[in-house]
Parts: C-alpha cells; sequence; structure tokens
C-alpha cells in the first residue's frame, strides 16, 4: 500500500505489529493501526507470523515418501515393530510408496499374501498426502465393520501418534468419527463395498480399495463394481489422482488379479541379495526339480514334523548358500523392485515408460512376519488336500487358484486301478489301519438303490487307501450283510472288519435310514451334505423325531452335518496323486468305467467356487467318497499311531490284553457315549 492511499483511509500511526496474515486482513480494511515507515513512497508494515503460519508458507523440499515415514509416521503398539517406521523393518514397502507418488501414475495395484504390510504402506502414502499433498480421500473396505474397526483402531491412531500430523487435527472428537475422519485441511471418508450410498456424490482425489478380492460384483441391484464407482468419484482430478488397490488374490478371473496381469502396464517383482554371494536373485519357493528355494530334508513329509524342528532354509540359485529366517531378512533388506519383462530397476522403468498403472507382487516368504517353516508346513499340508492348496495359493505364494472345470477324465481313474488286488481283499503287511465305507441313498428317485464303497485306509495325515469293494443294493438287509457279516481278509487270511460307515439320510427314504443307523449305533451315522459350513468341515446335531411326523425316534439319533465342497475339494486333490505314489486313491482290479465315469461327473464353477452336476449326470460314486472322506475325519483316521508306535503302550494297557481284531482300533471316546 503506498502512503497516500494509507493517508486516504485516515489511519493513524501505532507501534504495534500487525499480528499475522489476520491483523493484515484487518489492516486492509482499515481497522488496525500499524507503525508508519515509508520507503520510496510506499508505506511500510512490520508482520510477525505464528508458528503455523510460518510452517504454511515455507517452501518444501521434495522428499520420498519412505524418507518422510522415517521422519514422521508412527505405528501403534500394538504393531510387531511399534514407534517411529523403519524401512528397513519391511524394506520392500519402502519401493511401493515412492513408486505411487511419481508423476505419471494414477493406479497401484499391489497383489500380496497376507500379513506382509501392504495396508500399513497404503495408510503411510495417506499420511504423507495430508502433510504434502493434501486432498480428501475414500477408504474402501469389504464390509461395514472393517471400516469402523480400521477408522478406529488403525487411521485415526496414526494422526494422533504422529508429532507432525497431530497438526492437522481439529481437536473436536467428533472429527475423529469411524465413518469420517475430518482434518484441518482434508477428509478422510470411509465406505464399504455394499453400500452404493456411501461411493456417491463425494469427490476425492485419493482412493484405497482394500482387500478388493472380497467384495461383490456391485455394490447394489443397479450399480457398478465397487471400484469402479470409487473411480467415478476421483474423476475430475485427473493427473492428481492416485488409487491402491491391494488384495490378496482369490482364482484367475478374480479383479485384483486381472488388475495386475492385463491392467497394470509394469509389474514389478522384488528381488533380493543372497548375504553370502551379493548375487540378486527372484526369491521363489521352488520344488523338487529345482535347486533353490525353500528347502526341507527329502524325507520329512508331515507338516507337524517341520513345525517342531523348524529346520528349514532357503537355497540360493547362484551359490548354494543356505539362508536361515535371519539371513533372508538381511537378503530382503538389500533387495530392490524389477520390471517383470525387461529388468529395469524401479524408477528406471517408471521414467523410461511413464505408466498410468503399476503392479507389484509380494508373497509371503519376503515378509519378515512370515517364516519360512510356516511356509514349508502349509505346502506340505496342501498335497492331497484341493481346499489347502489353494490356501497355500492365495495366502503364502499371493497366486490365484486356477480352476479346471470337468477336466478328469474316466481313463485317470482307470489308472488308479491296482492290477495285483483283487477285489473283497485288504492291503496287508500292516498298511491298513481300518476299512470305511460310504453309501448314497439315492434320495431324490423311487428305485431305492444303495451305492456303496468300502475301503481300506492307511495311516498318516495323508494316508493312501485301497478301494476293497464297491457296487449298489436294493435293501437295508442287504447293505447290513456287506457291511458287517461278510468277511474281508488280507492276502496272509487276517480278518478285517468295517470299523465306521457313513451314510447319505437326505431324500425319499431318510426314516428308513435313521432306523438303520438307530439300530447299528456306533457303527454308521446318517449325514446331510450342505454347500458351505461357517466353521468345522462338520458339526453334530440330534434327531428327536421321524422326518414328518410327531413319532419320537426311540434314544434320539446323531446327525452329521458337513460340508460338501470341503470334502470335495479335498477328494479331488487326492485323485491328483500319481498311480502308487504316497496318499494315492487306489482301486482293486475289477474297477468298472461306469463307476469311473460318476467320479468324473462334476466340476467346480468358477464363480461360485462350488462342485456342480451341470449335465445332470449320475455321481453316486463321487458322493460315496466324499461321504468316506467324512467318515475318516469323524473317527479322527489322521491322529491314529502305526501298531509299532502304539505297542509300547499296548503292553502295559491296564485292565485287558490289546485288541486282537487285525487292522481294527479301540473306538474312539467320541462313540463311548452314544
Amino acid at each position: 500500500m503506498n502512503l497516500a492511499a494509507a493517508k486516504s483511509k485516515n489511519l493513524s500511526v501505532d507501534p504495534k505489529w500487525v499480528d499475522g496474515i489476520g491483523g493484515i486482513e484487518a489492516f486492509a480494511k482499515g481497522y488496525a493501526l500499524p507503525a508508519e515507515h515509508t520507503k520510496d513512497g510506499c508505506l511500510i508494515i512490520p508482520v510477525r507470523f505464528n508458528r503455523r503460519e510460518r510452517r504454511m508458507l515455507r517452501r518444501k523440499v521434495e522428499i520420498f515418501p519412505s524418507r518422510w515415514a522415517e521422519r514422521h509416521r508412527h505405528l501403534p503398539r500394538t504393531a510387531r515393530f511399534n514407534g517411529l517406521w523403519r524401512n528397513s523393518n519391511v524394506a520392500y514397502l519402502a519401493g511401493i510408496m515412492d513408486a505411487s507418488f511419481f508423476k505419471s501414475v494414477e493406479e497401484i495395484i499391489v497383489v500380496a499374501a497376507p500379513q506382509t504390510g501392504k495396508t500399513e504402506a497404503v495408510y503411510t502414502c495417506l499420511g504423507y498426502a495430508a502433510d504434502r499433498r493434501p486432498g480428501n480421500a475414500m477408504v474402501l473396505f469389504p464390509v461395514e465393520t472393517d471400516t469402523k474397526d480400521n477408522a478406529k483402531d488403525r487411521i485415526a491412531p496414526m494422526f494422533k501418534d504422529s508429532p507432525r500430523l497431530r497438526e492437522y487435527l481439529t481437536g473436536y472428537t467428533d472429527d475423529l468419527g469411524t465413518l469420517k475422519i475430518t482434518l484441518q485441511h482434508m477428509i478422510i471418508y470411509m465406505a464399504w463395498s455394499n453400500s452404493a450410498s456411501r461411493l456417491s456424490n463425494r469427490p476425492v482425489m485419493y482412493g484405497h480399495a482394500d482387500e478388493e478380492e472380497k467384495y461383490p460384483r456391485t455394490a447394489g441391484k443397479k450399480e457398478g463394481s465397487p471400484v469402479d464407482l470409487l473411480k467415478k468419484r476421483m474423476r475430475t482430478f485427473r493427473g492428481m489422482r492416485k488409487l491402491w488397490r491391494t488384495s490378496s488374490p482369490n482364482i484367475e478371473s478374480g479383479s485384483i488379479w486381472q488388475a495386475l496381469t492385463t491392467e497394470a502396464q509394469v509389474v514389478f517383482d522384488y528381488y533380493v541379495r543372497c548375504p553370502v554371494c551379493g548375487m540378486r536373485q527372484k526369491m521363489e519357493f521352488g520344488d523338487g526339480s529345482t535347486r533353490y528355494g525353500i528347502k526341507w530334508h527329502e524325507d520329512v513329509r508331515d507338516p507337524l514334523v517341520i513345525e517342531e524342528t523348524r529346520d528349514v532354509w532357503y537355497q540360493c540359485r547362484h551359490c548354494d548358500a543356505k539362508w536361515d529366517d535371519g539371513m533372508r531378512d538381511a537378503a530382503v533388506r538389500d533387495g530392490e523392485w524389477r520390471d517383470r519383462e525387461k529388468g529395469l530397476s524401479l524408477f528406471t522403468a517408471l521414467k523410461s515408460i511413464k505408466p498410468l498403472r503399476i503392479g507389484f507382487h509380494i508373497p509371503a516368504w519376503l515378509s519378515p512376519f512370515v517364516t519360512m517353516w510356516e511356509c514349508a508346513a502349509a505346502f506340505l499340508r496342501a498335497q492331497g488336500d484341493r481346499t489347502k492348496l489353494k490356501d497355500f495359493l492365495n495366502g503364502f505364494a499371493a497366486e490365484p487358484w486356477r480352476v479346471t472345470e470337468a477336466t478328469r477324465q474316466e481313463d485317470r481313474i482307470m489308472l488308479l486301478r491296482d492290477e495285483h488286488m483283487p477285489p473283497g481283499i485288504v492291503p496287508g503287511d500292516g498298511r491298513t489301519a481300518c476299512l470305511l465305507a460310504g453309501i448314497d441313498t439315492h434320495g431324490n428317485d423311487d428305485t431305492g438303490r444303495l451305492d456303496y464303497e468300502i475301503r481300506a485306509f492307511g495311516y498318516g495325515h495323508n494316508p493312501s487307501t485301497w478301494g476293497v469293494r464297491h457296487g449298489h443294493l436294493m435293501s437295508f438287509d442287504a447293505l447290513k450283510k456287506v457291511l458287517w457279516e461278510d468277511e474281508y481278509k488280507d492276502a496272509a487270511g487276517n480278518p478285517y472288519k468295517v470299523h465306521f460307515a457313513c451314510i447319505d439320510a437326505m431324500g425319499k427314504r431318510t426314516a428308513e435310514v435313521y432306523e438303520f443307523c438307530r439300530m447299528h449305533r456306533g457303527l454308521i451315522l446318517p449325514c446331510q451334505g450342505k454347500d458351505r459350513l461357517n466353521g468345522p468341515s462338520h458339526a453334530f446335531s440330534n434327531i428327536e423325531f421321524y422326518p414328518g411326523t410327531k413319532r419320537p425316534i426311540p434314544g434320539g439319533i446323531t446327525l452329521v452335518r458337513h460340508d460338501t465342497n470341503f470334502f470335495k475339494n479335498k477328494l479331488a486333490g487326492i485323485l491328483e496323486v500319481n498311480p502308487g505314489d504316497p496318499g494315492c486313491w487306489a482301486y482293486h482290479s475289477e474297477l468298472d468305467i461306469g463307476w469311473a465315469r460318476e467320479m468324473c461327473a462334476e466340476g467346480i464353477n468358477p464363480e461360485t467356487m462350488l462342485w456342480e452336476n451341470p449335465n445332470n449326470r449320475p455321481n453316486h460314486a463321487w458322493d460315496v467318497s466324499e461321504l468316506l472322506l467324512l467318515a475318516a475325519e469323524i473317527i479322527g483316521m489322521k491322529y491314529w499311531p502305526k501298531p509299532e508306535e502304539k505297542q509300547a503302550a499296548v503292553s502295559v494297557r491296564a485292565g485287558g490284553g490289546p485288541n486282537t481284531q487285525q487292522g481294527g482300533r479301540g473306538r474312539p471316546s467320541w462313540f463311548r457315549g452314544r
């Protein structure tokens, strides 16, 4: 303001300072009385700014998010590495945070196993944005409870615990809510995937889709996918917006895996540096055919042994050095991200390609929170178990479950025949723990047919099994004879009895099934299959009346409700074991093509991940086999010790001698109360 203008406002002289930006505005309106100083005909006004005003006006030096995190990001007490953020603790996250704010990048896709720190990395990016590049944000979760829990337990404490971020809080308790966090200069909205209203009418510059693979296909009956709705909220911020999409994968057609493999212009893998030879390599699980990877002793096949001994290591592909978990962590700390196609380093690739969308892949064995022996034990548990194999791929390898629909053919089943094993003969030489049976009742037709199979089970968590006898019957009297009156012997003449059986109880013969099971308590249980159960793979319930009547069942009956999808997944995995290998599902020499064809009737629906029979083909052999696995689970077959392991205990057993039934076992306590 020049001197003439000041005099025209009749401003008097006052020796006081103008106090900050508010004082300047008041002076401009003619209310303040500053000291008058002139220079070249202008009025000079001394101004004193407070600390916050000085910080806002100060020109900020550009700094990488990873460096900012080590100065200002504080992790809560509940975190494994609590306190001030240290990039060395989870080294691979630093590159993801830095690449997120590269000028051309607008979408960051992170496919990672659980417990790898991906979510905390995104929250750190939001903290960096609040301090350096403020703009409204939206964080999207699968369900409402996750939304409120994360807002309360993770995002709000991030601002409270950091001295730098704490300055942006308003001081009002209501501004740190579970649905919205209001700062002095930006708002962080919370939303969940099945609420279209939470995803509308809120323009945002930053977005985070957390655990995207758990979202429904649409956010409402007439809405698009939750991620698409989130992208619409970010349209007006072209060139400035940042969207993080993080999740562990599910199936190949899942949204996060498709985003990584088809939408990302460049995908990065993490290369560690061997602490012995210094050579870089992509850390992979490996398999039996590779010299490198996660290794354990060849004769160990039991995951419990792995968990007890923890004798697992990683073998370098260059120098064959064996890393323990500490050396693995050192190798990761000295690692770097590289372009999957050309092998370029992170920022070399970003500067040359200038991508709009980038992707990162993080398996569990990179994480300091996951030990290598946990990975090895999970891999061993997955052998012969389709469900656990999917869990290993999704939860450890960060790879999708590749669905194969109805690829199993009857000729593959016919290869499982043992030409040296006649029907009715039980494998001897201590290989058989007991005989089990499964029965399907043809519940939805009027034939009354009972399809059955009697199968010998071996010992261990993934036992070999041998088909002893299968076929179909027309009456329960005939079933009684086959199960408990006919003799089954091994080649040496030792007799075996069917130890336990499961029978399908649903359909038109439910009352007959209940009565048959009541007459043979402890030997057989009626079963009801469900596509999915919440909780264990099977559960027991008491039935007191015959179906459709008020006639009580004497003594009641126990019904087993079981997860058919779980046991069919397990069965499909077992059938993939090569003939003759440990854990194989073998048949006797006279297996017929009809039975083999029924084993191939069902396939997985890739959308629902449920087993279905799309062509309505006969599938009774498949259902019977699933019931056999249920029977083994009910009696705890996998925990039965081998005869030589039990010999010492048998010799001192109180109240009698050893069990003389060949191949039989003392009935577990579960039966004694029934």
